[in-house]
């Protein structure tokens, strides 16, 4: 008998699941006054699923063993039944600073799904492809004093240069753009982008657009939920 294991890496913003293991979000905030978060894993399939739960600091290359963040997960390796679950908890170090304290802070959540060899798919002399995913969620420490995030796409500024549209967000938060429509509902984005804190992003559109008119921004909320803006563009 011979076995093939096969890895993918997967970075997903809106799906969530870790292709057998359904995960109960798409992003997770971590607010600084709570003394640690819960994440709920479910494992979907007819076998059991070994999952690694680990954070990175946004290279997807580097090994969990040689990641060293301020923040605690337990179980950090989970067997989970088939049709079950398993409560992951996050909860940040006593004694370890976050020194940015102005606006958010990114990391990401890395579930990697190992699935069980099912015995009776097996057959003597054939080999065997055993998939491990691995899915990436966005993990954001939240300082506390930043304010109402739910008012944060309304601060957002856009600026139009041919078929370039600079985003500026001056709030504290991180906003992960979708799509930028038009009064006639015509999507400008090839693809979406999540714009920093206090930063910009300058992104290619499929159509000029002039200085003085509203555009529709799509993004998504703390829950996973769309979110519409009107905003005027500058020139």
């Amino acid at each position: 008998m011979r076995f093939i294991f096969f890895y993918l890496s997967m970075a997903i913003t809106p799906l969530s699941y870790a292709d057998n293991i359904i995960v109960n979000g798409t992003r997770f905030i971590y607010p600084a006054g709570s003394s640690e978060i819960t994440i709920q894993m479910t494992n979907m399939a007819s076998t059991p699923s070994l999952a690694q739960i680990w954070l990175d600091e946004g290279d997807p290359d580097v090994l969990p063993e040689r990641i060293s963040t301020p923040f605690i997960i337990s179980p950090p390796i989970a067997r989970i039944d088939s049709q079950n679950g398993q409560s992951i908890r996050i909860k940040k170090q006593e004694g370890q600073d976050i020194s940015i304290s102005d606006r958010e802070s990114l990391w990401w959540l890395n579930i990697l799904d190992v699935p069980a060899i099912d015995n009776n798919e097996m057959k003597d002399g054939a080999g065997t492809l055993n998939m491990a995913i691995r899915s990436r969620f966005k993990f954001i420490w939240r300082p506390a004093g930043l304010g109402d995030r739910v008012d944060a796409e309304s601060k957002l500024e856009l600026f139009v240069s041919g078929n370039n549209i600079t985003i500026y967000n001056p709030s504290p938060f991180f906003i992960t753009i979708v799509d930028i429509k038009t009064d006639s509902d015509k999507g400008l984005l090839e693809e979406g982008e999540m714009v920093a804190p206090k930063s910009k992003a300058k992104l290619k559109i499929k159509e000029k657009i002039p200085a003085g008119k509203d555009l529709v921004v799509q993004s998504v909320n703390d829950y996973g939920g769309m979110v519409e803006t009107k905003i005027t563009t500058h020139g």
